[in-house]
């Protein structure tokens, strides 16, 4: 089942087919700058052209489901949303915005937009989040959001969950 939900700015919707065009890929390699992934597996590092951002397509696509985030009736790519569910109800996020969209809000409503759409659904019962320990804005955010700090912590990541209400 392929899902995208929209917030007052943003559209999100699912990517269901790694074959995807050039201006796609193009896309995928202005939000992967240096600066965005700097903290990211090494599959995120060095996407500088349009056949690496197909590899990096591939491998994202195999490992679970990639959404793209673009301004409310644009075509623009702001970034991307990663969703891979590993045991029934527990999924784990991930989610990057172009550095020229740091700092304006975008990254709360993105997934403050994703936690009520996930909660709507309730398939999902808990979301897990990475992130690495020098990212204090991610940190903050996730607490910002009610997401808390799990016991566990893995070379420099601190890993974060927040309970989905069943109803």
């Amino acid at each position: 089942m392929s899902f995208s939900y929209q917030t007052s700015r943003l559209q999100i919707n699912e990517i269901l087919n790694s074959n995807q065009n050039s201006d796609f890929l193009v896309s995928v390699v202005q939000v992967l700058t240096p600066s965005v992934v700097e903290n990211l597996p090494p599959y995120f590092q060095n996407v500088n052209s349009t056949p690496s951002a197909q590899e990096w397509l591939k491998q994202i696509m195999s490992e679970g489901r990639l959404f793209i985030v673009q301004l409310t009736g644009e075509s623009k790519t702001l970034g991307f949303v990663f969703l891979s569910t590993e045991n029934r109800g527990d999924t784990h996020i991930g989610y990057l915005l172009g550095e020229s969209y740091w700092g304006q809000g975008y990254a709360t409503e993105l997934l403050k937009g994703l936690i009520d759409f996930i909660d709507s659904e309730n398939e999902i019962t808990r979301l897990i989040a990475g992130v690495a320990t020098d990212n204090v804005a991610s940190i903050k955010l996730l607490h910002k959001l009610g997401f808390m700090q799990s016991s566990s912590e893995d070379k420099g990541t601190i890993f974060f969950e927040y309970q989905l209400s069943q109803t």
